[in-house]
């Protein structure tokens, strides 16, 4: 094995540091994020759900953040389904 005194650099060619640079969508989504964080807190009265014959009173926030949660398990389960017919 030879001795090698290479060092490892990061950055590009024109010798910049690497670091995160967040795409559009990526500030889209977090500028979403926080509205949809800002509108779950200030709905704090209790509200009655009714879903099928169970009537449940329950907070809005947190009514909405578990249609939140649910709604993006959904949309995940479906863009990994995308995603895997593009590799095909």
């Amino acid at each position: 094995m030879a001795d090698d005194n290479r060092r490892w650099e990061t950055g590009d060619a024109y010798g910049e540091k690497a670091g995160f640079k967040p795409s559009g969508k990526q500030i889209g989504a977090g500028i979403v994020a926080v509205l949809l964080v800002v509108f779950v807190l200030q709905n704090t009265e209790t509200t009655s759900v009714t879903m099928l014959i169970f009537d449940i009173n329950s907070p809005l926030w947190m009514v909405l953040a578990v249609t939140i949660l649910l709604s993006i398990g959904v949309g995940y389960a479906l863009g990994s389904r995308r995603g895997s017919r593009k590799k095909r």
